[in-house]
């Protein structure tokens, strides 16, 4: 059991709080807070904060004279910035697939490459691998507003691929199969794009606001 582990217990139970009272107001589940209090595992920088709010303490007082914590800490801040880095990265370059897989869909000048929308769908795979802000989803206005500009956006694009002239041209009515293949392919496409776009507006990447300094 680590000093973070007792004092997480501790203040508590000087707020009398219950293992479950305290889940409720941490948003997680009561076997969480037990394993945090048996040093089963810690909880992460966003859970202290919390935890120090809950508590009416610093963070310091919870991490003070705990090594082994704040090493976990000092390598968890490492491992996000790594990660805040390679999602800013994928948020950038997720605008320029975007823009790419429209020219693609609508071929100006007979422009056509097949690897846009394979590096559109892996840099999307890269950023959610990475993405870990689910808890802005919680909030059911947030997550209301994101599946409705999905199915809209959705609706859009489908209505461009209809009135796309390539699209049109692709249509052959002697060949089921192959028209199946391009409306199959075209849609698939359209997919990806209206991810992509939801992407850009809901998911942008949160600026750390600090890190935790040792002193």
């Amino acid at each position: 059991m680590t000093e973070l582990s007792k004092k997480i217990k501790q203040y508590r139970k000087e707020k009398n709080l219950t293992q479950k009272q305290l889940a409720e107001k941490m948003f997680v589940s009561r076997k969480l807070i037990s394993n945090w209090e048996n040093g089963r595992n810690f909880p992460d920088f966003r859970a202290m904060i919390r935890l120090s709010e809950i508590f009416e303490i610093k963070i310091d007082d919870l991490l003070k004279n705990d090594n082994k914590v704040i090493e976990h800490f000092d390598d968890q801040g490492k491992q996000t910035k790594k990660d805040g880095n390679i999602l800013w990265v994928c948020y950038n370059l997720n605008f320029l697939f975007l823009i790419l897989s429209y020219i693609h869909m609508f071929r100006p000048f007979g422009f056509h490459a097949s690897i846009i929308p394979l590096s559109l769908i892996i840099n999307i795979l890269v950023f959610f691998s990475h993405y870990s802000n689910w808890d802005s989803f919680k909030k059911n206005r947030k997550l209301v507003l994101s599946i409705i500009s999905f199915t809209i956006l959705l609706l859009i694009n489908v209505f461009s691929m209809v009135l796309n002239f390539n699209f049109q041209k692709s249509l052959n009515p002697n060949n089921v199969i192959g028209t199946f293949g391009a409306a199959a392919g075209e849609f698939t496409l359209i997919l990806l794009i209206t991810f992509s776009m939801t992407l850009a507006i809901f998911f942008r990447p949160a600026k750390e606001k600090g890190q935790h300094k040792n002193k």
